[in-house]
């Protein structure tokens, strides 16, 4: 059913508590939480609780100096406060929010209702302090939020350690039977069903066996308590009290039919997670009325829309016509929220984990459910699956600081069309990895994917060991991967080619010519790798000049983290070499790899010697050797030394890992 969105929270404010020193964070209408274990994931959504959780009782709300940030000491002593406001949005298409929030209402183009929770002392007499809290609405602390108000605006929370069977048979919290208040079930439908159910349980008290053993239970009995009382003892089957009745409904899975307890985990919380998907969509829309209701619904204004969105059947029930339009589901949902709404309410879902016991693709398939909902989502994970397959602007990064733990949101995250897709899709492939590094080095091709870890083993600077992700783009178009880290405030380097050239004149008119690295005395001389990025640096704003001197300009983009070679990395590889007198690797690795016979592999060591890098490399990609740039640099990978380095590599991995100590 195409419905309006459900309320969501559009900005979260946290100080003082837990893990958070001071935050602000923008959000959409789902988001997926990530960051490392302890890193305030889960306090980010207690915090979010102290407001809006309708399970939580007063003292639970009242907190204590544990709960104060981490990093404040004797915080009571000292009359700090905790401060928590939250923004909600998407309630303007709900009469009952909007009369009920009119006074927190703080604006009204989109309708904006902010709620704040306040812990806050007051001075006793003797000069200490006496804590209170108080939940208000809007900015005036007389306006406040109460049980009350929960009923119409709360979250609910699934916790990662969750005990989901318990939960499902429980006739209190069993999303089966929560789901089964929403229907219209009549009394005396009930009635008739109960009593047919039992005169026919009543045939199996006649088999003989079951005689039998009633007279045997009476006479064993009655000798031993005689006649004193009414002691008679006799069989019942099930208990059919219509009010009852629809208690004993259970679900059952596949085609045998297997109870939940004895199906996978995996499954089953898959299950659990969709009946409370299920049981928190908007209910203004009924799908099933009563001819009752119907009748009662036709005597309104506008009930022409009743009459066009609902069918009759053979039990004089009227049921939802499938393949509305969206208008015609949007005049219909005004319609019954002025004449029908049962005022249940909103709830927004926030699930810790949804990956628990789930095989990857099955993470995946759930995600993109959830998303389909018109439920606000909260989601905290650690899966790469789930994230591969999350909206860009969908993402909450947390981590950890020395000064507090940091929040980040792709919420306002502008990007054009193009390098939106691009962007998800590499996330797609990649498995979302770029969001799980605590620092990222960007590189445009596969021979710097599988050196640059290799290279950073070598300087002693394990890639692995601080976290630090290098993420081949396969492409020299860095910008919606600049623009998403630091959004996400993920400290980043990027390395792309010089791709040095000289310019020569044909025919009145300038003509660039790569790959002749002997030319640099040639006075138009360019690097196509440094003409992208000042045009990066420029489009973002990060610099409105550059200086014309090489140095000057090369200590300013290093001191920005971009990383530039002199000609592609290949190349750049074997000058650093030959300088070194280390090339001898190059010629191992190739001879071992090509599919050419000796005369090729003599050609490319007589390349080598004569510092003709541009020719090597052609031998490398021809089709008499059929080994590829991505081979080679594979091979190198376990064969390269610190003399094969080339500087402006050794500086970004130096970079990059000086950039993660000092978070």
């Amino acid at each position: 059913m195409n419905i309006p969105n459900a309320p969501f929270i559009s900005r979260v404010e946290i100080k003082n508590f837990k893990n958070f020193r001071h935050v602000v964070a923008d959000l959409t209408h789902k988001q997926v939480i990530i960051g490392e274990n302890n890193t305030g994931k889960t306090n980010f959504l207690k915090a979010i609780q102290l407001i809006l959780d309708p399970g939580l009782t007063d003292e639970d709300r009242f907190l204590n100096q544990s709960d104060f940030y981490d990093g404040l000491e004797n915080p009571m002593d000292l009359g700090e406060d905790i401060f928590i406001s939250i923004e909600i949005r998407g309630f303007e298409h709900n009469k009952t929010l909007l009369a009920l929030f009119s006074d927190g209402t703080i604006a009204s183009n989109p309708a904006t209702l902010r709620l704040t929770y306040h812990f806050f002392p007051t001075q006793n007499d003797d000069g200490t302090n006496e804590y209170q809290y108080q939940i208000y609405q809007g900015t005036r602390m007389d306006v406040p939020f109460t049980h009350r108000h929960r009923r119409y605006l709360n979250i609910k929370v699934i916790p990662a350690l969750r005990d989901v069977e318990s939960e499902m048979k429980s006739l209190r919290k069993s999303p089966i039977n929560q789901l089964l208040k929403h229907y219209d079930i009549r009394m005396e439908e009930l009635k008739s069903i109960a009593e047919k159910l039992k005169e026919t349980s009543d045939e199996v008290l006649s088999i003989d066996e079951l005689v039998h053993l009633k007279d045997s239970i009476n006479s064993r009995f009655s000798t031993i308590i005689g006649e004193q009382v009414d002691s008679t003892i006799s069989l019942d089957t099930m208990d059919f009290e219509p009010t009852r009745l629809l208690n004993t409904l259970k679900i059952m899975m596949g085609q045998n039919k297997r109870p939940t307890s004895h199906t996978s985990l995996g499954l089953t919380n898959i299950l659990y997670i969709s009946l409370i998907l299920t049981l928190l969509e908007d209910k203004t829309i009924p799908y099933i009325l009563k001819e009752d209701k119907y009748n009662k619904l036709l005597e309104e204004e506008g009930n022409e829309i009743v009459q066009k969105c609902y069918e009759q059947n053979q039990n004089r029930n009227y049921l939802l016509k499938d393949s509305l339009s969206t208008d015609e589901l949007t005049v219909l949902y005004v319609f019954m929220d002025n004449y029908y709404s049962s005022n249940a309410g909103f709830t927004i879902l926030a699930i810790e984990e949804p990956e628990s016991h789930l095989h990857p693709a099955l993470q995946r398939l759930i995600y993109k459910d959830v998303m389909k909902q018109n439920t606000s989502v909260l989601l905290t994970t650690h899966s790469p699956y789930i994230t591969s397959v999350a909206p860009m602007q969908s993402i909450v990064h947390i981590r950890s600081l020395k000064d507090g733990t940091s929040v980040k949101t792709t919420a306002s995250l502008q990007l054009s069309q193009r390098n939106k897709k691009d962007l998800e899709r590499y996330l797609d492939v990649n498995r979302g990895e770029i969001y799980f590094g605590k620092g990222v080095i960007l590189v445009e091709g596969i021979a710097e994917e599988y050196l640059i870890p290799s290279f950073a083993d070598s300087l002693n600077m394990s890639l692995d060991k601080k976290g630090i992700i290098c993420c081949n783009i396969n492409s020299t178009n860095f910008k919606p991967y600049v623009q998403f880290l630091e959004c996400l405030g993920i400290p980043y380097v990027v390395v792309t080619d010089g791709d040095y050239y000289h310019r020569v004149v044909e025919k009145g008119k300038q003509k660039k010519v790569y790959g002749e690295i002997y030319e640099k005395h040639h006075k138009l001389i360019g690097y196509d790798g440094l003409d992208r990025i000042k045009k990066l640096l420029t489009e973002l704003n990060k610099v409105t000049s550059f200086p014309q001197k090489f140095n000057e300009l090369d200590k300013l983009l290093t001191s920005l983290g971009f990383f530039i070679g002199e000609y592609t990395f290949e190349i750049d590889m074997m000058e650093t070499s030959s300088d070194n007198n280390e090339t001898e690797v190059f010629a191992n690795v190739f001879e071992e790899l090509t599919m050419g016979g000796d005369t090729q592999k003599l050609r490319f060591r007589e390349a080598l010697l004569n510092n003709d890098f541009v020719e090597c490399l052609k031998k490398v990609e021809s089709n008499y050797s059929k080994i590829g740039k991505g081979r080679f640099s594979q091979g190198l990978s376990t064969e390269c030394t610190l003399n094969n380095i080339p500087d402006y590599i050794k500086e970004a991995i130096t970079t990059i890992y000086s950039k993660v100590d000092t978070l």
